[in-house]
């Protein structure tokens, strides 16, 4: 049984799941855990906010093709540097012991939105904190999985836009 959903209801769904993983990060850095968020896990942050953004502007307009192809070209560009940014914390995490004192943590809490929400947006934990897993696995690889997600379907919906694109155009041209 295949589903068919709109433009729109992909859309909100994954602007829901970003909102979603956006509140776990708020619960896991507030709540009884207290993880405090590195500079990297600050730039996954915006990632998925830049993802949820995206997303509920496409769910709003509910696109065609052409747009829709945008949107997830957007979405997959997002996704992609938020991977980046998972993959370089799981890889490097343990010889980062200073990211804090480094450029890339100097960067991060000189945006404006960590004056502007310092308790969201402020790096205050070390990349090498070591915080027990979630289900077996690390909050950078539950990231790097849902940065991966995205990517790959909004990368299949780009593909599946342009076969029905060059289905119609096929069509037009026979006729």
């Amino acid at each position: 049984m295949v589903i068919k959903l709109s433009a729109r209801a992909v859309f909100s769904v994954i602007a829901l799941i970003c909102i979603a993983l956006l509140l776990t990060a708020y619960q896991l850095q507030y709540g009884a855990q207290r993880q405090q968020p590195c500079p990297l896990c600050i730039l996954q942050r915006y990632a998925y906010i830049s993802i949820a953004l995206v997303a509920l502007i496409g769910a709003i307009h509910g696109p065609r093709r052409t747009a829709g192809m945008f949107y997830n070209a957007i979405i997959a560009i997002f996704a992609l540097v938020g991977a980046g940014c998972a993959m370089w914390q799981l890889s490097k995490g343990d010889t980062m012991q200073s990211c804090l004192a480094d450029p890339l943590g100097n960067f991060v809490n000189t945006l404006p939105s960590a004056n502007w929400w310092p308790e969201y947006f402020f790096a205050t934990g070390g990349c090498a904190d070591k915080y027990p897993p979630i289900l077996g696995i690390t909050v950078a690889a539950w990231s790097l999985l849902w940065f991966g997600l995205f990517a790959a379907f909004s990368l299949a919906l780009i593909a599946k836009a342009m076969r029905a694109s060059r289905a119609a155009a096929l069509t037009k041209a026979s006729t």
